[in-house]
């Protein structure tokens, strides 16, 4: 196999030997023809010579444009996704290599196609088998894919490349789908459709043009739980908290009439049986409260206040359970800051984080109320000077009945339910909570609330 270069000058040379050789004939023979024949000797030269450098000139460029047609036919039929049979050129070595690295190319091509539709094979397999509904759509509101699990209630079948207006049945979704689509935001959106209840998840790729995936999670069932949960600890919390009151009525009743002596068992009898009525009446208040919260329940009734005053207003209650340990109440809060919260849950936020400072705090100490604006929201901070929190335990205090210290909580009156509120509280207001504690360092309980209230998810 020889290269082109080497092709074109072989057949160079060639070409001058030949006319070499008969230029040669013609130099030797001029002087046996006579002169009249001379004339036609030297045009048939010419015409011989214009012959053959045209044909040599034919045979090299028709060699190489018929191996390119080859490869160019090669190439647009890969183009076109036909990935056909291999070719080959054997004459010409920059050729060959050409081929043979359209070949390799067109191989690799071909084992990646089948890869690609492989994997394409097992996402349209899994997306079709997903216990989720999944669906796509484009920019300009067109479904672009569904499978089977997406609720006909929801997203009429087969509605690909179908318009959101004309394939989707509920109007709620629908205005959801719209508003999301028209800002390019992701969003959440609770619904229902007849007996079912179902939770779609909205995500906008940022492709081009932008993609948004959605996901509908049928939550019927978790919903129904939840609904039965809610009426059991309801119920339960009402049949309850009827012979808890009588019990604490009775014990209330038995002291005045007695009036036991101070160092008497009967006096201790019923004191522990008061304190224990009286925590049992806050337990049930308190799984009262998170009941309703997470049933969405709790009226909730966010309004502008002025962040100081309404700590001040507050202060005289919180000074009535810190006298008693002797604690003092400090505020550090920024002039004019607003923000926009639920007076009534806010302030049973506040009370709790405070007193739960206090029951974990040693006398003579001070417990800070913290305020600051940070862009759109609202830092706040109390902070106290107790025995602080192992770090294994930070990550769970905000858990239903979780106690660090069993014997203390039972001291201090605690259901172990407080801080539960109070992550509830926050979440009702689009904030977010979090604890800095170290032990015998004291802790911090850090709540960020958003000063708009169009932001709150309610």
């Amino acid at each position: 196999m020889r290269s082109f270069f080497s092709q074109v000058l072989v057949s160079n040379w060639i070409f001058l030997l030949i006319l070499s050789f008969t230029g040669s004939i013609l130099f030797f023979s001029e002087g046996v023809i006579s002169g009249d024949y001379k004339i036609f000797l030297f045009m048939f030269y010419f015409i011989f010579s214009l012959f053959l450098t045209f044909h040599l000139s034919y045979k090299l460029a028709t060699n190489v444009t018929e191996k390119l047609s080859l490869i160019e036919k090669k190439t647009m039929a890969i183009n076109a996704g036909d990935f056909g049979n291999l070719i080959s050129i054997d004459n010409t070595k920059e050729l060959s290599d050409l081929a043979n690295s359209i070949n390799s190319m067109s191989e690799r091509l071909q084992n990646q196609f089948k890869d690609l539709n492989s994997e394409k094979e097992k996402f349209n397999f899994l997306l079709e088998n997903l216990k989720e509904g999944v669906f796509a759509i484009s920019s300009d509101k067109k479904i672009l894919f569904q499978n089977s699990s997406v609720p006909k209630s929801l997203i009429s079948p087969n509605s690909s490349a179908m318009n959101i207006s004309d394939s989707v049945q509920n109007k709620k979704l629908l205005d959801f789908l719209n508003q999301h689509i028209d800002s390019s935001f992701e969003g959440k959106l609770h619904l229902e459709s007849g007996k079912r209840f179902y939770k779609v998840k909205f995500y906008a790729l940022k492709s081009n043009p932008i993609l948004f995936i959605g996901i509908i999670t049928d939550k019927t069932e978790e919903r129904e739980t939840q609904i039965f949960k809610e009426k059991f600890v309801q119920s339960a919390s009402h049949e309850l908290k009827t012979p808890i009151t009588s019990i604490k009525g009775y014990a209330e009743t038995l002291h005045q009439k007695i009036n036991p002596k101070n160092d008497s068992h009967e006096k201790r009898f019923l004191d522990a049986i008061l304190r224990n009525s009286d925590r049992m009446i806050r337990i049930v208040d308190d799984m009262l409260m998170i009941s309703k919260m997470e049933s969405h329940k709790t009226f909730f009734q966010p309004e502008e206040i002025e962040l100081k005053d309404f700590i001040e207003q507050i202060q005289l209650t919180v000074d009535g359970f810190l006298q008693l340990k002797n604690q003092k109440f400090k505020i550090e809060i920024q002039d004019d800051l607003k923000l926009f919260v639920d007076l009534v849950l806010f302030e049973h936020l506040v009370l709790n984080l405070v007193q739960n400072a206090s029951n974990y705090s040693p006398e003579n100490t001070d417990i800070t109320f913290k305020a600051e604006r940070f862009e759109n929201s609202i830092n706040l901070e109390v902070v106290d000077q107790g025995i602080g929190i192992e770090e294994i335990h930070l990550g769970r205090i905000f858990e239903r009945f979780y106690r660090i210290d069993h014997d203390r909580s039972r001291k201090t009156g605690g259901t172990g339910l407080g801080l539960s509120i109070v992550k509830h509280i926050v979440n009702l207001h689009s904030g977010k909570i979090r604890v800095e504690s170290k032990l015998s360092e004291g802790s911090v309980f850090k709540i960020n609330l958003p000063i708009d209230k169009n932001e709150f998810i309610v």
